[in-house]
């Protein structure tokens, strides 16, 4: 009795540390929408394109991932990935019915060059959209129809091309050319109604292709120098621009969702911003291999005859520099002459970054001016601010990241 009393409490344990894993591992990932996770392929373009507020769900947290877009609304999404969303009229051209929501959107389309005068008069917006349509409203976006009238009699190594209506033949072309539209190694599909999940996954690689940044929001993309479940700095040139992170912050790193604390320093990553310039969506571009080595800076007190004759000589001028005496580094950031007080520089945080060819040292430098009502010194002040540290390695370069904290 006892020996079956342990095994049934063993299984008991097994079972619930399984369905405590199982609980966690879902806690892990959080999708904006509930029925797009057996989509792998696709989760990250739906993600990046609801973050810039080009795609949006159908309600109650759903996508509706396999349901065919119309025609009307797939002119309305590429019309917003290019970053139209002005009002215009409905053309007199077009003779039918329109939703109301819509009626911009064909006039726009019209007004835009996505469809044509004569396609108009037989424009059916809520028939859906097959493959080959949406490829010539694509090549029309980017600009390229004259292109695809000259590739009409194109052919490419597709089993089904012959599918492709003759008076489209030249539009496929060029949105397979230009990878807009994609096929499954054999077949286009050319008649296939695009479904919704797969009008993300297009809408990705124009928006990609384009280049854009209007949406919604704004976009950033920079190299990770601090991130966490709360903010993520980067770096963009040679400035420090630090975002706040909203909660369960989509991360992707190709189709693979990351958690935050993934993020490791030197990544670059494209981060969108909604109105608040918070963080809602974060990709990774590029995993760079660099190695970072923090450095543990020290208040220069006693300082060497050069490096005081350094300091003097760039006081006058707004100037960062390195200086190596017996092992030690002195970095030495002036602010330059300044009419009163109240003007500070100061040596904030530095870094070693380690590459293949070189090592650089990172130096981030914070200047601060006086409040418009602050009461300050009468008098010329030459603000400067002189940091040391060990390191035993030869430093090639130095690169300065500027923080700025200018009073109004």
């Amino acid at each position: 009795m006892y020996k079956y009393l342990k095994s049934f409490i063993f299984t008991i344990i097994i079972f619930s540390l399984l369905s405590f894993t199982v609980t966690f591992a879902k806690a892990q990932t959080s999708y904006s929408f509930d029925d797009i996770k057996e989509y792998k392929w696709a989760i990250k373009a739906v993600e990046k394109m609801h973050a810039k507020g080009i795609i949006k769900g159908v309600g109650d947290k759903k996508f509706a991932p396999s349901k065919p877009v119309t025609h009307l609304e797939a002119l309305a999404l590429i019309l917003r990935t290019l970053g139209y969303e002005e009002t215009s009229e409905l053309p007199k051209e077009y003779k039918g019915k329109v939703p109301a929501w819509g009626k911009e959107f064909i006039g726009l389309a019209y007004e835009k060059g996505l469809v044509t005068s004569e396609e108009l008069k037989t424009f059916n917006p809520n028939k859906d959209a097959k493959r080959y349509e949406i490829a010539k409203y694509l090549v029309r976006a980017l600009g390229l129809e004259k292109e695809a009238k000259l590739n009409m009699n194109q052919k490419l190594l597709y089993k089904d091309w012959k599918a492709v209506p003759k008076d489209s033949k030249g539009y496929m072309y060029v949105a397979v050319k230009e990878g807009l539209i994609v096929g499954d190694g054999k077949n286009l599909k050319p008649n296939e109604p695009v479904k919704r999940i797969e009008m993300a996954v297009i809408l990705e690689r124009l928006d990609e292709k384009i280049g854009n940044t209007i949406s919604s929001g704004k976009e950033v993309i920079g190299t990770v120098y601090q991130a966490d479940e709360s903010s993520i700095t980067v770096k963009v040139g040679n400035l420090l621009k630090t975002f706040p992170v909203i909660k369960n912050v989509p991360v992707f790193d190709g189709n693979d969702y990351l958690k935050i604390d993934s993020l490791k320093k030197g990544y670059t990553v494209r981060l969108i911003l909604d109105g608040k310039n918070n963080i809602i969506f974060v990709e990774v571009l590029n995993k760079n291999s660099e190695e970072v080595i923090p450095i543990q800076l020290e208040k220069a007190i006693s300082l060497p005859q050069n490096v005081l004759n350094l300091v003097e000589s760039l006081k006058e001028t707004q100037n960062v520099k390195l200086v190596e005496e017996n092992g030690t580094y002195y970095i030495i950031a002036t602010r330059g002459m300044m009419r009163t007080g109240g003007y500070s520089v100061s040596i904030e945080k530095a870094q070693i970054i380690k590459s293949e060819n070189k090592t650089t040292l990172e130096v981030e430098i914070k200047y601060q001016n006086p409040s418009e009502n602050a009461i300050v010194t009468q008098a010329i002040t030459y603000p400067y601010d002189v940091k040391m540290f060990k390191y035993d390695g030869k430093i090639d370069d130095i690169k300065i990241l500027y923080k700025y904290n200018l009073a109004p």
